[in-house]
């Protein structure tokens, strides 16, 4: 697992904002400025308490020593992150969504794309050891 402070976060994503906007399409929160490490916090803050839970059990998360992540566990958060997107397109809300205690089309969002994004962008900052990669 890997531990990165908002400040380090912050300085990461600076130095490859513009492969960050074309490669993961994240957009900074506030367009006058560099993208920061809030602003990845932000995709990953309106989940629901059960998929937070869940992030969490696979090593995504933020506590007072920064952000928590485990490449390793990646694909099995980007696989339920992909089922919220697509079975609610395919009209069904049972299985992952009742699961994840999911209701309105927002939740596509807040639970499916904004965690693909998240992930995105850490994988393109970190690599296995934790260090920046390009």
């Amino acid at each position: 697992m890997t531990t990165v402070s908002v400040a380090r976060l912050s300085k990461d994503m600076q130095s490859h904002a513009q492969e960050l906007a074309e490669k993961a399409g994240l957009e900074a929160q506030a367009r006058e400025r560099p993208p920061d490490g809030n602003d990845l916090l932000f995709y990953l803050s309106g989940t629901t308490m059960p998929m937070a839970a869940f992030l969490k059990d696979h090593g995504l998360f933020m506590d007072g020593e920064g952000l928590h992540f485990d490449l390793a566990q990646f694909s099995a958060i980007r696989e339920v992150a992909a089922a919220v997107i697509s079975e609610r397109e395919a009209g069904n809300q049972d299985g992952t969504w009742q699961r994840f205690d999911l209701s309105e089309d927002e939740d596509i969002d807040t639970n499916g794309g904004y965690i693909l994004t998240a992930l995105a962008v850490l994988e393109l900052l970190y690599d296995q050891k934790g260090q920046p990669s390009g």
